[in-house]
């Protein structure tokens, strides 16, 4: 598949993985009366279930060549980093600048909409081996340590 076309289809992906962000984070902000941090926080956590599920089948397609335990340890990694920087941004934007809480949202989602399009087509669905599966290659191709 041709780059232009994965990231239509990840965009797409983005779209429903966001829509059920923003209906998460604004059924607690304004239904529940959660304050918008807490909001958000439980809002990545179901837009990023969202975004790995769909985009493992549908964007990548890696669903059939690689294991899903890989991939998952690899958006994890991903996705606690994303999930730092969308809360820090978003502090910083809100609490720190003043700019309130959906125009805030959206800086912050554009902002990691870009980065885990980069990082998930170079790391997490990539077909590369694992960190552990290249350590135990290397690890049973050393010489026997002993007496010299």
């Amino acid at each position: 598949m041709t780059a232009p076309w994965r990231f239509l289809r990840y965009s797409w992906v983005a779209l429903i993985s966001a829509g059920s962000d923003w209906l998460i984070f604004s059924g607690l902000v304004s239904l529940v009366g959660l304050a918008h941090l807490p909001s958000l926080m439980v809002a990545r956590v179901v837009g990023g279930l969202v975004s790995f599920l769909a985009n493992r089948h549908w964007t990548w397609g890696a669903h059939r060549q690689v294991a899903v335990t890989r991939q998952g340890r690899r958006f994890l990694v991903l996705y606690g980093f994303s999930y730092a920087l969308a809360v820090g941004l978003f502090s910083l934007l809100v609490d720190g600048l003043g700019i309130r809480p959906y125009p805030g949202k959206l800086a912050t989602d554009v902002a990691c909409f870009l980065i885990n399009f980069v990082v998930m087509n170079v790391y997490v669905f990539h077909r590369r081996e694992g960190l552990s599966r290249v350590l135990r290659r290397v690890r049973g191709h050393r010489l026997p340590e002993g007496p010299s």
